[in-house]
């Protein structure tokens, strides 16, 4: 039986031996790309507990922008009344 090392110059001088090495570095290749796209992925995905605290942000601001619509829409119908309120008081006084 031969020893590994023998097997050695079949890989490096011989065509078949560099189409093994060249699909064997192609593999290796694909399947660190595989790798790097996964940890790629991982990295920019949000955990669970920042999408739900995004989520009641939004919700909580949702809600902001409704209050303040009420308000600005309370505020003018109130403020017209206030005003004719003082112009009748003025003219009877």
């Amino acid at each position: 039986m031969a020893h590994p090392v023998a097997y050695v110059p079949l890989l490096t001088t011989n065509p078949v031996g560099w189409a093994i090495l060249g699909a064997a570095g192609y593999l290796t290749y694909k399947a660190g790309k595989k790798t790097g796209l996964k940890g790629e992925e991982q990295v920019e995905k949000e955990s669970f507990a920042d999408r739900a605290v995004k989520g009641a942000m939004k919700t909580a601001y949702k809600a902001k922008m409704k209050v303040d619509e009420s308000l600005s829409s309370t505020k003018e119908k109130y403020s017209e009344m206030w005003d004719e309120a003082q112009t009748e008081a003025a003219g009877k006084a």
